[in-house]
């Protein structure tokens, strides 16, 4: 599945693709691989008692994350560990994936 992300700085509108290549679970736990500009990540996403969480264990990041599809407040999150291109890659995926749960 390939995504569109976009960055706004200064005025400059950046955009660059994605590609979730593998997907496995369900709307309470879920896994998948993307790519994108050169970088593979592992993200694993899931629900606990008091909202959501991201790891991503071949970089090293685990974060809270707001509802799947918000992707500013997800990239705040992720960027906190993360280069801030990156951040909005994962959160765009997290936003995608959310989309296959209807």
């Amino acid at each position: 599945m390939e995504f569109v992300c976009t960055h706004k700085k200064d005025n400059k509108l950046t955009r660059w693709t994605g590609e979730i290549t593998s997907f496995k679970g369900s709307e309470r736990w879920c896994e998948f691989e993307l790519q994108s500009r050169g970088s593979y990540y592992h993200v694993i996403i899931g629900k606990h008692d008091y909202g959501h969480y991201a790891c991503v264990p071949n970089w090293d990041v685990g974060c809270e994350l707001a509802d799947y599809a918000d992707t500013f407040w997800n990239t705040e999150r992720l960027s906190k560990q993360l280069r801030v291109i990156d951040a909005i890659t994962i959160a765009t995926a997290i936003r995608e994936i959310k989309g296959l749960f209807g």
